[in-house]
């Protein structure tokens, strides 16, 4: 409630999920019209490529490194009612000396079908592959590969109220090209392999109700439920998620933007004896505008479990939350900060392991141009501090788990050019 209050109400109008976005925020390219972009988060040096532990008899390797990531988001009109949206991004790592070379690629599209002012389908695909450093477990870079799927109907109640029904479908993989086993998958008892651990078929129903405030700030309920079932059943990591997560999007237009969703999840394994999860999970990411001169505050948080990468650990939960103050001392140069906690938490883990996570970054921008759609030129000067500080407990004794303490350093510039 304090944050509705001081939320400012958005002149812009009503935009109905049965409508394509509003276009005089895109440039038309043909048939297209998009929002394109390159950032270059850094051009610099990172001071740990390997994320070797702090207690390691091999010394920390360095490198220059470049993180260029260009994208776009868009739309397609066909005819005079149906539309599509997409957001496709890749993110491309390239190391001076050290052969790490990587990439990632995010996608996803909407095709919106409407039938009439009230009703309508959908058709939702994607496609990520990644091979960032998983946060539970730093020491691989394996290859993973998610494809989601979701058909439903849009159904429009009035002009406050609407709500979308469907079926989903994820498609989950991993592999990793440095995987060394000391045993034969298949053969020896309880070997598995990265694709054995993580290869798995997610199918279920999502609900989501959406209630108009005011402007274009809505209330959001949405609920899910999945049954996992892995390739291999030797594992036995199958398992039943369901969860419900109300919250708030603030459109664009108002001091405050951006969502905020907290909920209740429960995650079940069916294995005897695997320790699931049952509690509280969300997101946030907020903007608040401080001025006239584009100095803002943004907070970004997220609490929730996932399926584990490795096999010490089923589940774990993950939650971190971090704090970004931007401010414009001019129109040309300015000055940003951020601070960020995290926690990781490996559910069943024999050693019961827990991670803490903090991070903390200073720099200086200068921004060259900005339109009022967005469009802008800017540089950044800036150094990142990350620190990893692993505990365990064994029967009653606590003692800290130096193998995984790590600390990594990078510091560069960055760019960014578009929307």
């Amino acid at each position: 409630m304090l944050v509705l209050g001081g939320a400012t109400r958005a002149a812009a109008q009503e935009v109905s999920p049965l409508e394509p976005p509003d276009l005089t925020r895109y440039l038309r390219w043909g048939a297209f019209r998009v929002r394109p972009a390159i950032l270059v988060p850094t051009l610099g040096y990172d001071s740990n490529v390997y994320y070797r532990p702090v207690n390691s008899t091999v010394p920390p390797v360095g490198d220059y490194f470049a993180n260029v990531s260009p994208s776009v988001e868009g739309t397609v009109l066909f005819g005079t009612r149906a539309f599509l949206t997409f957001d496709e991004r890749l993110e491309f790592y390239l190391y001076a000396h050290e052969p790490v070379n990587y990439f990632n690629q995010l996608g996803k599209a909407r095709l919106t079908v409407p039938f009439a002012a009230r009703w309508g389908l959908y058709g939702d695909i994607g496609y990520d592959r990644t091979r960032d450093r998983p946060i539970e477990a730093q020491d691989q870079r394996p290859i993973r590969i998610d494809r989601p799927l979701g058909i439903g109907a849009i159904v429009r109640f009035g002009w406050r109220t609407d709500a979308e029904f469907g079926v989903t479908r994820t498609r989950s993989t991993a592999s990793d090209p440095d995987e060394q086993l000391t045993c034969i998958p298949g053969v020896d008892p309880g070997c598995f392999s990265t694709g054995d651990l993580n290869d798995r078929t997610e199918t279920g129903t999502r609900v989501l109700a959406r209630y108009l405030l005011f402007g274009r700030t809505r209330l959001v309920v949405e609920m899910q439920r999945s049954d996992i079932v892995f390739d291999n059943p030797q594992v036995l990591r199958d398992g039943h998620e369901r969860r419900i997560l109300p919250g708030m999007d603030f459109g664009l237009g108002g001091r405050i933007s951006g969502t905020f969703h907290v909920g209740y999840a429960r995650f079940d394994l069916g294995r005897a004896g695997a320790e699931g999860f049952e509690g509280a999970v969300g997101d946030a990411a907020l903007g608040y505008q401080l001025g006239g001169l584009g100095s803002y505050l943004t907070l970004t948080g997220t609490r929730d479990v996932r399926y584990s990468i490795n096999e010490t650990s089923d589940l774990f939960r993950y939650a971190e939350l971090t704090l970004t103050f931007v401010k414009y001392f001019n129109r040309l140069i300015g000055l940003e900060a951020s601070s960020g906690h995290g926690r990781v938490v490996y559910l069943g883990d024999p050693n019961n392991r827990t991670d803490a996570i903090l991070q903390g970054s200073l720099g200086v921008r200068l921004r060259l141009s900005e339109t009022e759609i967005g469009r802008r030129v800017e540089y950044a000067f800036r150094y990142t501090l990350t620190r990893r500080n692993a505990s365990c407990v064994i029967a009653v004794a606590p003692f800290n788990c130096d193998e995984f303490d790590q600390n990594r350093g990078t510091v560069g510039f960055g760019l960014v050019y578009g929307y």
